[in-house]
């Protein structure tokens, strides 16, 4: 929670794939606080006060996640809805003639992003919700200890410079509204 909260000011696609872990950890412990409590909640070094937030926090999100109907798989509606705007951001930016430091960063990323959407097999999914879902399936790889190829490494670092870049547009934004 504390770190989530930190990710969320700091960089907005961190605290994405960070909540992505989130759920798929309430989802390995089966919704079951008593899980939770055992295999997460207490390995945090935290004041009682502390302690007792996050348990609230996780609370809050299996709540939340039963409510949505997203025990098997998806994710939370206002993790949706920040990939939302950070897919309406991805395109106004591509629209803007200033900025070409985020048009060069989509030219590098876009045969990448092409080929892993088509290998996804969800060709409703935007260009951002591709970057975000192969950025994700990667942390998890790499946390298994599966063997990455070097292409799989390559197109992954594009896509972290690149919503690197608009997770900085996204924060500058919100600072201005």
């Amino acid at each position: 929670m504390f770190i989530a909260r930190e990710k969320f000011k700091t960089n907005v696609v961190e605290y994405i794939l960070y909540m992505f872990h989130i759920e798929d950890i309430i989802r390995s412990n089966l919704f079951n606080m008593n899980e939770l409590e055992k295999n997460v909640i207490s390995k945090y070094k935290l004041s009682d006060d502390e302690l007792d937030e996050v348990r609230s926090w996780y609370k809050n999100l299996i709540e939340r996640m039963e409510k949505e109907d997203i025990r098997e798989s998806g994710h939370l509606s206002m993790l949706k809805e920040i990939i939302f705007q950070l897919n309406d951001l991805h395109i106004q930016l591509l629209n803007t003639l200033e900025e070409e430091r985020y048009m060069e960063h989509y030219r590098w990323a876009a045969d990448y992003i092409k080929e892993l959407k088509v290998k996804m097999k969800h060709e409703e999914l935007t260009e951002i919700e591709v970057c975000l879902n192969g950025l994700y399936g990667f942390m998890l790889l790499k946390m298994k200890g599966t063997p990455i190829s070097e292409e799989t490494s390559q197109a992954m670092s594009i896509f972290s410079q690149m919503l690197r870049y608009l997770s900085k547009k996204y924060h500058e934004r919100i600072k201005t509204h």
